[in-house]
């Protein structure tokens, strides 16, 4: 999903590099295959909301989109079929 500048931004072109690079990096590690997958929505979300709060960290928005993108995902609980599974 590219950030996209309008014709009268509201962030200059470093900030939407940032948002965008940040974006990649949670796209990249979650496979997000398109920008139409809902994972792709909540990302870019996050991304931006995160932004506009101030962070400027391209890891940190990323991490952090990851973590918001995995958590909002209905189907990742940590158990099957209701069942806790333990790894170690």
């Amino acid at each position: 999903m590219a950030f996209d500048n309008p014709l009268n931004p509201m962030y200059s072109q470093d900030d939407w590099d940032i948002m965008q690079a940040a974006y990649d990096k949670a796209a990249a590690t979650l496979v997000v295959k398109s920008s139409s997958d809902e994972e792709a929505k909540v990302i870019a979300e996050t991304v931006m909301t995160a932004f506009n709060r101030g962070n400027r960290d391209i890891n940190s928005l990323a991490a952090l989109a990851v973590v918001i993108a995995v958590n909002s995902h209905p189907t990742v609980s940590g158990t099957k079929d209701g069942t806790e599974q333990r790894v170690a």
